[in-house]
């Protein structure tokens, strides 16, 4: 019987103990690798559903609240900024693309925003192709048609050709009918892309509007809005600034009966950007914020919230290998008999070592793979759960920095058993064979 075989039968025979032993590994590994992974996931998340939005736009508040609300379809809208407004923006000759989005209705919980079609062409960078892709039907070309994302139509049943009536309010009540007199109707259905796009709705702007009783507004008013923007809207020349657009307006421009939540900007260079990002703020009608500045301050959140995490997995590992000294430990104690006859017929002390050493590197083995399967289970499960209760999706996914932290726990582990390795390697074995 070759000495690993003797140490697999020995822990065999004490199946309680390496039951309990390998436990508290599995629970101490799962929650460090489901702790990292979580963390990564959310920050994965978070990042991707970001990567097509510039420059948001919206009326005086909370930059949080806006970034939320526009991005992840989370938290209550902000007042709207007036289509005036927007317009002057739109037409700014600095201004490469201006896309609205209007918000304040669901459908069985699933936000309705209201926006316009150059929404599906965003691109994360110039060169990267469109975000969004079709995965059945088209893009809405006139008012109450409504593409819908990939789990609206999962979770509803939703299919092209069927119709809906939109509640009003950002969470689902009771109620769906306060629209029912302009139901919409579902034209296309976007390709999953594992963000918050995917429980989105999106209508056009005039749907929002008509919803709302903000009428006047029609279709060729619609189709020939760029063009009666830039007429209507230009934007005036500060003075001192010859040629230099700035954002100023008239009062008769914000007094228009439509307005729009947010509005996406992406100037044609990091110069105009940065100037329009001051203007903007500058002013007293609206706040510009850059995504990526609110998800910085989102990670610093988190941060904090995962190192307390981190610290108990920690805890949980430092009592695997205390653990695993205490039974390795107890276990040589109690076999202290059957170690002295092991001497006694020829077993020298370097085999009574390799036998107890190998029976910690078989429990820490055991522990560190039923670990590694249990953080990815509870990874994935906590991952649903979240995905459920917010807008954020999160990416699970394993790299070599999480199995470097299995290596480490094997290391711990094994050098928690030298200890009692070493007590069975100095017991004297003629001291105990007439023991009792």
């Amino acid at each position: 019987m070759s000495l690993l075989q003797m140490a697999w039968r020995n822990l065999i025979n004490r199946r309680v103990q390496t039951l309990i032993t390998a436990i508290v590994i599995i629970i101490g590994v799962s929650m460090a690798l489901s702790i990292m992974m979580l963390s990564d996931g959310i920050k994965q998340g978070i990042v991707k559903a970001s990567e097509p939005y510039g420059m948001i736009v919206g009326s005086k508040g909370s930059a949080n609240q806006l970034v939320f609300n526009t991005i992840f379809l989370m938290d209550n809208p902000l007042a709207n900024i007036s289509l005036d407004y927007y317009r002057l923006l739109e037409a700014d000759p600095r201004v490469n693309l201006a896309v609205p989005f209007a918000l304040g209705d669901n459908y069985k919980g699933f936000r309705i925003v209201g926006t316009s079609a150059e929404f599906f062409t965003l691109r994360g960078k110039p060169a990267d192709p469109p975000y969004f892709h079709l995965a059945a039907g088209r893009i809405f070309d006139k008012a109450f048609e409504a593409v819908i994302g990939s789990k609206v139509a999962a979770e509803t049943g939703l299919a092209i050709g069927d119709t809906f009536v939109s509640g009003h309010g950002v969470a689902m009540s009771n109620e769906q009918d306060e629209h029912k007199e302009t139901p919409y109707t579902v034209v296309g259905i976007l390709n999953g892309v594992s963000a918050p796009s995917d429980k989105g709705i999106y209508v056009t702007m005039d749907s929002y509007w008509v919803s709302h009783g903000q009428h006047g507004h029609d279709e060729e008013t619609e189709t020939s809005h760029g063009q009666a923007a830039k007429a209507s809207a230009a934007p005036t020349t500060a003075p001192g600034k010859p040629g230099q657009a700035t954002l100023s307006w008239t009062t008769n421009q914000l007094e228009a009966p439509q307005g729009v939540t947010a509005a996406l900007i992406k100037p044609k260079s990091y110069m105009d950007l940065m100037k329009m990002y001051q203007e903007i703020n500058q002013g007293a009608r609206a706040q510009a914020v850059f995504p990526g500045q609110i998800i910085a301050k989102i990670f610093d959140m988190m941060g904090s919230g995962e190192q307390v995490l981190k610290y108990i997995s920690y805890v949980v590992l430092g009592m695997s290998g205390l653990t695993i000294v205490l039974a390795l430990y107890g276990s040589t104690i109690e076999r202290r008999r059957t170690v002295s006859i092991l001497r006694a017929i020829g077993a020298s002390r370097r085999s009574v070592l390799s036998i107890v050493l190998l029976e910690c590197v078989l429990i820490v083995a055991l522990g560190c793979v039923g670990g590694i399967a249990g953080g990815y289970l509870l990874t994935v499960a906590l991952s649903r759960y979240i995905g459920s209760q917010i807008s954020i999706t999160v990416i699970p996914m394993y790299n070599w920095e999480l199995l470097s932290i299995v290596g480490i726990v094997g290391c711990i582990g094994i050098l928690a058993g030298i200890m009692p390795a070493m007590s069975a390697y100095r017991m004297e074995a003629a001291r105990y064979l007439n023991s009792q």
